[in-house]
């Protein structure tokens, strides 16, 4: 218990300077342009409550990540993963040759695995394989309790045009800045971290980690999530992703400790880290092609998108999936009805709407706006913002597809 105390004060400690270097404070920069750059792309990038909305986005994301870095540091100090035995190099290597296939692939889960799968196939290179799937496991395990409590905050509005016209959604794609605090093996000294240690990864069977010391050192990392939803709310389409990487994670997490144990079980653990992954990916899938899109124009009224935030409809109380029918007493029949004339604003605004099938009159004082402050949903007609939509294509699958048409 002793031990456990001064490990966590020595993590608490490093995790502090990690915190406030100046690389950690780099990446939070690089993090808020990525959101301002999404922002940008999204139909209410015009409006005025859109327009700091990715300062709100960078500090959730940035508090997520330290909360969810310290974890992430404890669990991989718990486990005993060495991060000197994961072979960096040759994972980052793996993981930017995969971007060029596909920038989906830019994960951990496969890069890992097949680094796992070649170390052990031909021995090299000579890795702790255990070791690198209990990490993959780990930051999956980090990412999917980030997905739970931050996944469907900030989610980006868009229109998607496929074979059922076109209709509303939104881009639920997420970055984290990640400080960890690793350990990592320095030099021999006359001490013991061999079977008896109580870290379950940290031994080997041909004794590697006999008498070897370690140090706490700081690293950095970027988690990142990203999911379109047309027939689930953000907030239930972000629960569901989270609960099937959960399992995936602790799973792998199992193997691998047993691998630590049983050497046989580690090919095991390897091909789940990739083909578990894509399962993970498969489900989400299937749920969008089974269901039904739920953001879709209406047979009367306007069905609301989303809310601008500090705007008279967030204001009245206005949300996503609510259906306008009438503005102040007129009925409403399409977005062109929504349209506030700036010289002949009214004092109040009173809204009809339909929220799971009840009826409800919102109201709120319009004296110092000149716009409602909705996205309403698409008509089945109306124009894609296909711009607002990722761009999956990589480098080489491009290449590939080129030589294909000739």
């Amino acid at each position: 218990m002793e031990l456990l105390i001064t490990l966590t004060v020595e993590i608490a400690r490093k995790y502090f300077l990690a915190i406030f270097s100046p690389f950690y404070l780099l990446l939070i920069v690089f993090i808020g342009w990525q959101y301002k750059k999404m922002q940008e792309r999204q139909p209410a990038a015009g409006l005025a409550g859109y327009r700091r909305q990715y300062l709100h986005a960078t500090l959730i994301a940035t508090v997520a990540g330290i909360l969810g870095g310290f974890l992430g540091s404890f669990l991989l100090i718990l486990f005993g993963i060495d991060i000197a035995g994961l072979g960096l190099i040759y994972l980052f290597a793996i993981a930017l040759l995969l971007l060029m296939i596909h920038p989906r692939f830019l994960c951990f889960a496969y890069a890992g695995g097949l680094l796992s799968l070649v170390s052990l196939a031909t021995g090299f290179p000579r890795i702790q394989v255990a070791d690198v799937m209990a990490l993959v496991a780990i930051l999956h395990m980090v990412e999917s309790l980030l997905i739970l409590f931050t996944g469907h905050l900030d989610p980006i509005p868009v229109y998607l045009r496929g074979e059922r016209g076109t209709v509303g959604g939104f881009n639920l794609q997420k970055f984290w800045p990640i400080p960890l605090v690793a350990l990592m093996s320095t030099g021999m000294v006359p001490i013991s971290t061999g079977p008896d240690s109580w870290w379950p990864l940290l031994k080997d069977s041909i004794g590697l980690y006999e008498g070897v010391s370690f140090s706490l050192v700081p690293v950095l990392a970027i988690l990142g999530y990203g999911e379109l939803t047309t027939t689930a709310m953000p907030v239930h389409r972000s629960r569901s992703s989270a609960l099937y990487l959960a399992i995936f994670s602790a799973t792998l997490l199992g193997l691998a400790v047993l691998g630590s144990y049983y050497p046989s079980l580690l090919f095991l653990a390897a091909l789940f880290g990739p083909l578990g992954h894509e399962m993970v990916v498969f489900i989400g899938w299937q749920s969008e092609r089974r269901h039904p899109p739920i953001y879709v124009s209406p047979p009367q009224g306007v069905m609301v998108l989303d809310v601008v935030r500090r705007s008279p409809a967030e204001k009245a109380g206005l949300r996503s999936g609510d259906i306008i029918t009438e503005l102040n007493g007129r009925a409403v029949y399409g977005p062109a009805d929504l349209i506030l004339s700036y010289d002949r604003l009214p004092p109040w605004l009173s809204l009809t709407v339909l929220r799971q099938g009840q009826r409800l009159v919102l109201s709120t004082g319009m004296r110092t706006y000149d716009y409602l402050g909705i996205i309403p949903v698409p008509g089945p007609d109306g124009q894609a913002a296909a711009d607002v939509v990722p761009n999956h294509s990589g480098i080489l699958s491009s290449i590939l597809r080129r030589f294909g048409k000739k």
